[in-house]
């Protein structure tokens, strides 16, 4: 038990500069993710992509749009530059009242939306799903009840994250990473457990991953909890809406969950084109969680451990150390984005077979994930940046400029989504709609920069993000044809029809392509290796 106490009060205590909690949220995000894959992966083995699949993730839909337009734009935007504000001020009294103020008001609201959508329900989800449901099945009425049982159980879960994006926007304003940073992890292990263990009692037994979804979600809340005790938080079981400046954060929370009303669009178009194709929604999923995972681990993580220094900086009116910041956290993001890009697009078919090649998860749907998966590739790198450039705006209190941007590439998305997988000659497919998510991804990117460089002035004054950028290119792209080749020399000496085999073709090919790439940029004497060295070396010699 001692160990246990010693463990909790260092999550709960721990303060970290920025490359340490980038580091840790980095590293994280990357248990995170290897943990979700290795969800997805027994899905697939479990379920297939098919109809009940394509249910599960469905059912998602509609309380990830509560989530998304009342907490997440609500956090990013609003509560946490405010909340970093007043403690910069040391007004801690005032940054308290304002954390439970809100919090209380966003669960009010998340309650009430989550009633309407449980009991609208039966009329939103066949809108939602035209193609699902229109398809000449016996099954459908199966379909449609189970799909409307699970968007129901659901929504629960925007009800929980309410609570622990607050708590984690509290942890991150005071520098205390760790436990929002182990949050991840158990929601995905209840997640697994809930698949491996529960599956038999259930019918369907899709259902059980809907149970472990709000299981984990509840944990999420849990693992949090202690730490922001400690930092001095106490719950109050009412609104103060004249101190709690509840009329200011919902002024400047509008414009960007105005803006992530614009992607959720997006998704939800993307939604009704896939379902259209059988195994499509599963499909996307499965690709999209594959392209997710170096933007989690290097560009949301760098970005969230960046967003209260660049705060505070706006506070201080010290431009030139913010802008500072942004060129150190962009170069960052670059160094990892640009080559995990490449290494995707060289490896995606190791890398789709290796995770969900299991059990009832067939060629065809191996053939569509990988696909998919190219095409999201390609605009991997803009959305590696897209995080830090929304947090640049959210940290000068500018919610009204990614707005504006989020409604053009709305629009663009949607016209390409519903067009390139029906293109004849291109056959695309459901993998149309990850070219689309792409294209529209870069344009974001681009014209997040332009305006984010009118609003404070020059980004790359000393072009250091340009030369680092091109330098990364070169060395991901050589890095990239040895990657290739060197599939071919283990082809020689592993069986790779086989889990072991395949898994050594694609983890040598990785760890080849990866040390030439290190070694690449430390011969081109990119300061982000360096820097990377000098760490190494200070962690050896202490």
């Amino acid at each position: 038990m001692g160990t246990v106490k010693k463990f909790w009060y260092y999550v709960s205590t721990k303060k970290l500069t920025i490359a340490n909690a980038a580091f840790i949220l980095g590293l994280t995000g990357l248990l995170s993710n290897i943990l979700g894959l290795y969800r997805e992966r027994i899905i697939a083995g479990h379920f297939g992509a098919g109809h009940m699949t394509d249910a599960f993730y469905a059912s998602f839909r509609l309380p990830d749009l509560i989530f998304n337009l009342l907490i997440l734009g609500a956090l990013s935007s609003a509560f946490i530059p405010v909340f970093v504000e007043k403690i910069a001020k040391d007004k801690e009294e005032e940054a308290n009242l304002i954390a439970y103020s809100f919090m209380n008001f966003i669960l009010v609201c998340t309650l009430i939306f989550g009633v309407v959508v449980f009991i609208l329900a039966p009329k939103l989800v066949p809108l939602l799903l035209p193609g699902f449901f229109n398809r000449p099945s016996p099954d459908n009425f199966e379909m449609f009840q189970t799909t409307v049982n699970m968007t129901r159980i659901m929504i629960l879960s925007p009800i929980l994250f309410a609570i622990s994006g607050i708590i984690g926007g509290i942890l991150n304003s005071r520098k205390r990473f760790v436990a929002y940073s182990i949050a991840p992890l158990v929601y995905n292990i209840a997640i697994i457990l809930s698949v491996l263990y529960l599956t038999k009692y259930f019918n369907p037994p899709i259902y059980a991953v809907t149970i472990g979804v709000i299981a984990g979600a509840l944990l999420y809340v849990l693992v949090q909890v202690p730490s922001v005790i400690v930092a001095g938080f106490r719950w109050r079981p009412y609104i103060d809406f004249k101190r709690g400046q509840i009329a200011r954060l919902v002024k400047l929370m509008i414009p960007r969950t105005l803006a992530i009303g614009a992607n959720q669009i997006n998704l939800l178009v993307d939604t009704i084109v896939a379902s259209f194709f059988v195994g499509g929604i599963t499909v996307l999923n499965f690709a999209n969680n594959i392209q997710t995972a170096p933007i989690v681990i290097f560009g949301i993580s760098i970005a969230t451990a960046i967003f209260p220094v660049l705060a505070e900086n706006k506070t201080k009116k010290d431009m030139t150390t913010f802008m500072k910041s942004f060129s150190w956290s962009a170069r960052r993001i670059l160094y990892f984005m640009v080559p995990s890009t490449i290494i995707i697009i060289v490896l995606r078919a190791q890398i789709v077979r290796l995770i969900y090649g299991t059990g009832n998860f067939s060629w065809d749907n191996t053939y569509w994930t990988t696909k998919a998966l190219l095409f999201f590739a390609i605009g991997l790198v803009a959305q590696g940046l897209i995080p830090l450039l929304l947090k640049a705006f959210y940290a000068i209190q500018d919610t009204k400029t990614p707005l504006y941007i989020s409604i053009v590439v709305l629009v663009v998305n949607a016209i390409l989504s519903v067009s390139l997988p029906f293109i004849a000659p291109l056959q695309l497919g459901v993998a149309g709609i990850a070219l689309a998510f792409s294209i529209a991804g870069i344009l974001n990117a681009i014209l997040l920069f332009i305006l984010l460089h009118e609003k404070i002035g020059a980004l790359d004054r000393d072009h250091k993000i340009f030369e680092s950028a091109f330098r990364l290119v070169v060395a991901s792209i050589l890095m990239g044809i040895l990657a290739h080749y060197s599939l071919y020399l283990f082809d020689y000496f592993v069986d790779t029809n086989r889990v072991l085999g395949l898994f050594l073709q694609t983890s040598g090919a990785v760890l080849f392509g990866g040390m030439f790439y290190v070694f690449l940029t430390w011969a081109f004497k990119c300061e982000e290796t360096n820097f990377i060295l000098e760490k190494l070396k200070l962690k050896s010699s202490e």
